[in-house]
């Protein structure tokens, strides 16, 4: 099979530890745009979190984000194809919210939404390696729960960072129905998108815009919500530090983020 595109799973994956992307992904992603490959993100962060990646790789023109519920056109800065949940479910993760010790995140097309207080206490939710990101990139309000209340924007995903990653196995528990769709990452994060909606569904729409068919399709990844995207693409590729459920998913599996894992993924597409 003659690879044309490869789909990267940014945290864990494209960049490492440092919240860096390698000089050496950086050279490979140029070369296979150079002999005519295509490469996207396919990322579980909102559009108003990917400026650094954008600004270090202009060869990437689109982005799969949201973990698919919503694709997203760099050179027009243009969102589409967007997957909103229902309102009733939207209803339903409040709910669940309110008695929880958690921070509630949420992704519309154009921005990112969290509570101010919980930006002081990222740590707590265990996320205070996003730190800086979260300064730069999120939209702050007073009362999150307040705010979801009123807010008009289409809610394309919401996050609920745990502060005991146990618990977020009964808030999962709790919000299992058909209508919505769950998926773990981070250390503590349960994702809610719509019924369908996943990395893999986002990119199928993408490479049918596109014109490239799945089997032509590489996708690279490390977390839970990447197992939709591994299985979907014609070659799926772990990486080294993914879990081993994760690689169980994968047709390959490369060395980790911090030893040029994706880079080679990346050159994959010239085999």
């Amino acid at each position: 099979m003659s690879y044309r595109l490869i789909a990267l799973d940014l945290d864990g994956t494209l960049l490492n530890t440092r919240k860096e992307i390698p000089a050496e992904t950086i050279q490979a992603v140029r070369t296979v745009c150079a002999a005519g490959k295509t490469v996207v993100f396919d990322t579980g962060r909102a559009v108003c979190e990917l400026d650094e990646q954008i600004a270090l790789l202009p060869e990437v023109r689109y982005a799969v984000f949201a973990s698919g519920a919503g694709l997203y056109d760099i050179r027009e800065r243009k969102t589409f194809g967007l997957c909103a949940i229902p309102s009733g479910q939207v209803e339903r993760i409040l709910e669940a919210a309110r008695t929880k010790d958690l921070m509630l995140q949420i992704v519309t097309a154009d921005r990112d939404i969290i509570q101010a207080s919980h930006l002081e206490n990222l740590e707590h939710y265990h996320m205070g390696i996003y730190r800086p990101m979260y300064e730069r990139a999120m939209t702050l309000v007073p009362d999150i729960l307040a705010f979801a209340e009123t807010c008009q924007e289409p809610f394309l995903k919401i996050n609920l960072y745990h502060a005991d990653p146990e618990e977020r196995i009964r808030t999962r528990a709790q919000l299992d129905i058909p209508d919505l769709e769950l998926a773990y990452s981070e250390v503590s994060s349960l994702e809610c998108s719509a019924a369908g909606v996943s990395k893999g569904s986002g990119l199928e729409r993408l490479c049918g815009l596109l014109g490239i068919s799945m089997e032509e399709c590489i996708a690279v990844g490390d977390a839970d919500n990447d197992i939709p995207m591994l299985r979907a693409a014609g070659l799926g590729v772990a990486m080294g530090n993914a879990h081993v459920h994760v690689k169980t998913a994968a047709d390959r599996v490369v060395s980790d983020l911090d030893h040029g894992g994706c880079a080679q993924a990346v050159m994959m597409l010239l085999e």
